[in-house]
């Protein structure tokens, strides 16, 4: 194969021409998994991350059990403060006393965006630690359980670290999250325009004004990190905005690449 050189300011204007016409604010960081070469629009701009920060506090759990500072088999007491609703399982069975391994607890965090087993590893890790070991991979602003607030960039940054190894797990905890992501049942953002044969680990995050996707694209010959995140657009245009965007970024990664 022969590969054109990707071009951060090609791949701009065809991010300008995809948000054009949107309301609201809309923000992309992508990375070309080959070059390593980014681009993006408004990258640096503050979004409330919601569930997107489940990534990064997973691999900060698998990154403490790769050394030996904790066991995915060790299990987690439920508490009256971790309960919230919204997306999940948990809230439905879970009673106060009840003990959830952390295994269990990481999948469904991933899988089905559980909140409950995000406050129940985020109690059990500590939020400082969480701080630290992002800080660590280079993801800003700083993490803070109460704001929540991230960047696309830094977002970005994590899904980077996580794809090359930057990110301290070991191997076997890089493919059992990836598998998660892989496994998650939200499919309706960046997956949603991709064609068979391309493999889509994501995570979505969504709260009231604001409706976000991040995830790996692994295409056969051309692969990219991805996050995008909207403001003030509804549920329905961002989630066919993030599905056409994505699908406009493998459109140009799949154009660099020649027999």
């Amino acid at each position: 194969m022969r590969y054109r050189p990707f071009q951060a300011e090609a791949l701009n204007r065809i991010l300008r021409e995809q948000t054009a016409n949107l309301p609201g604010t809309v923000g992309v960081a992508v990375t070309d998994l080959i070059s390593g070469r980014s681009a993006g629009i408004n990258q640096t701009e503050r979004f409330y991350g919601a569930s997107t920060l489940k990534v990064p506090i997973a691999m900060a759990v698998l990154w403490l059990a790769d050394r030996g500072r904790l066991s995915l088999y060790e299990p987690v007491t439920y508490q009256p403060q971790d309960f919230q609703a919204g997306t999940g399982t948990l809230r439905a069975t879970i009673r106060p006393g009840d003990r959830v391994p952390v295994i269990q607890l990481l999948e469904r965090l991933i899988v089905v965006s559980d909140n409950i087993a995000r406050n129940m590893l985020e109690r059990f890790v500590g939020s400082g630690t969480i701080r630290q070991y992002m800080r660590s991979i280079g993801i800003t602003p700083p993490y803070d359980p109460d704001t929540r607030i991230v960047t696309p960039q830094g977002i970005n940054r994590a899904l980077i670290a996580l794809d090359t190894g930057r990110s301290g797990l070991s191997p076997a905890s890089t493919r059992r999250l990836l598998g998660w992501m892989q496994q998650t049942i939200h499919r309706s953002r960046i997956p949603r325009n991709m064609p068979a044969g391309v493999v889509v680990a994501n995570k979505i995050g969504t709260w009231p004004g604001e409706v976000h996707d991040m995830g790996l694209v692994y295409a056969p010959d051309r692969s990219f990190s991805i996050g995008v995140f909207t403001r003030g657009i509804t549920e329905a245009r961002a989630e066919e905005a993030i599905g056409r965007i994505a699908r406009a970024v493998y459109d140009y990664e799949t154009s660099l690449t020649r027999p």
